[in-house]
């Protein structure tokens, strides 16, 4: 056992104080542990943007397109609840441990989207849930292997890489989604079996420290997630059924939070106007996110009959603006939450308008124009909404509210994918539309994307109206 002299404990765990020899040898074992945990991380946002792309085509594909949004949101939700237990538990348990048994789910999830995923959407829907909880630990391994065991000094560049990651790593899965479905879209699922890899180097650079003392509120998230479960299949559907659960679930939480000892998120959360509307504006925001890729593809497909790799080519540039504006810390900085929060809202509501008025402009301007303006809005949007969101409550507090804006996220992007998945695999809305398309599928597109932009402008609408209450809590100086 190596000496614990010179270490600090963070919840049971001793961390090696920096310039210590321990330190030095976790700073070394970090370093090479960092790049492979990146790569797992890597191939989860991949399959994750690549599916969602193009759960449309596979839909059809299987012969259940009203199913179809499912593969997109069933995974969100579950998405949405293990960043905030992964986020916890790695300050208690074993790295190499949470890591390895990611992995090995998020392969197992990949091998069964292969082998079965062509038989039955619901192989997809599973194989893409394990694929997600898996996937999803190497990122928190990520950030907790950086805040333990990397110098203060370097942990911003770390985390810039780890934001630019995840933007180029959408841009590719969108491109690769494109180009694989023209050949099988269950070779999505094969790439990921690659993970199994680096399990070696994984077990070898990790390290294996644990302590007791972990709170996980099973019951407090398996009732959230059966409830954005229910409603998801509610806007899936929309049989009784459905609704019933989505109440009885909602019910049943309520009273457990009121009754346990330590739910993961406490009544005194729910009395608090200033976290219940900055939880609003992130659920109203975000309500568009999961549909806008595979709502262009749909365009591509049944407006302008070109193929998913040709709808790819053009979308992904939008996703590479975001990416590159994901350095854009500084000039949020300078413009401050509420310039910033306005005016991210602001184009992404317009952004989506502007992609139903862009159809009748042909492809290259509803598909490659007009979504820069929604992903231009969205690179200002994230960081200050969650620095906002922790100014609600104490500083005690702020860990559950980062959780929970990662779950809100989940949870409404699943829900209005599944809404507006639906409304589009039925042509809802074909009638016709005020952004000049004729009655048809193009009419339904339109008006989905016209829908999303005033939902998201809401958003914006609730920000401003309640801007005061908001801030009601936060020190003059942040406003």
């Amino acid at each position: 056992m190596a000496s614990n002299a010179g270490a600090i404990e963070q919840n049971g765990i001793p961390v090696p104080e920096e310039g210590t020899p321990e330190y030095e040898k976790m700073n070394k074992m970090a370093r090479r542990a960092i790049p492979l945990t990146l790569i797992i991380f890597t191939l989860g946002i991949l399959e994750q943007q690549a599916f969602g792309m193009i759960f449309v085509n596979i839909g059809k594909q299987l012969g259940t397109p009203g199913l179809a949004p499912l593969i997109t949101s069933i995974p969100g939700i579950v998405l949405g609840i293990v960043c905030v237990i992964y986020g916890s538990l790695g300050d208690f348990i074993s790295l190499k441990k949470m890591t390895l048994l990611g992995t090995w789910i998020f392969v197992a999830g990949s091998i069964i989207g292969f082998a079965f995923g062509p038989m039955n959407i619901w192989a997809v829907v599973i194989a893409r849930v394990l694929q997600s909880a898996g996937g999803q630990v190497a990122g928190s391994v990520f950030l907790v292997l950086v805040s333990k065991y990397v110098s203060k000094a370097a942990r911003v560049i770390y985390y810039q890489i780890f934001v630019a990651v995840f933007r180029f790593s959408a841009a590719i899965g969108v491109v690769l989604a494109g180009y694989v479905e023209a050949i099988d879209w269950r070779w999505l699922f094969a790439a990921a079996i690659l993970a199994v890899v680096f399990i070696p180097a994984l077990a070898k650079n990790l390290p294996d420290q644990h302590a007791k003392g972990a709170r996980i509120d099973g019951v407090g998230f398996s009732l959230i997630g059966l409830f954005a479960g229910a409603v998801t299949m509610f806007f899936t559907n929309m049989n009784w059924f459905w609704a019933i659960a989505s109440i009885v679930t909602l019910i049943a939480f309520i009273v457990y939070i009121n009754k346990a000892k330590h739910p993961f998120i406490t009544p005194s959360f729910f009395k608090n106007p200033a976290f219940i509307l900055t939880m609003t504006v992130i659920f109203v925001g975000y309500f568009f996110s999961y549909t806008l890729n595979a709502g262009i593809n749909a365009i591509g497909l049944n407006v302008f009959h070109i193929s998913s790799a040709e709808v790819s080519n053009m979308l992904v540039w939008s996703i590479l603006v975001a990416a590159v504006l994901g350095f854009c810390g500084p000039l949020i900085k300078k413009m401050g939450r509420t310039a910033s929060i306005i005016l991210a809202l602001s184009f992404m509501g317009l952004g989506l308008i502007a992609i139903a008025f862009a159809i009748p402009y042909g492809k290259v301007a509803a598909l490659a124009i007009a979504p820069c303006i929604y992903y231009f809005g969205t690179s200002f949007f994230y960081s200050p909404i969650v620095d906002t969101a922790t100014l609600t409550v104490s500083a005690q507090e702020s860990g559950r509210v980062l959780g929970l804006n990662d779950l809100i996220q989940a949870i409404t992007g699943s829900i209005g994918v599944a809404l507006f998945g639906n409304m589009m695999a039925s042509g809802a809305m074909s009638g016709g539309s005020v952004a000049g398309v004729k009655a048809g599928q193009a009419a339904t597109y339109a008006n989905v994307f016209l829908v999303g932009g005033v939902i998201v402008l809401a958003a914006l609408a609730i920000y401003i109206i309640f801007h005061k209450v908001i801030y009601s809590r936060a020190p003059k100086e942040t406003k």
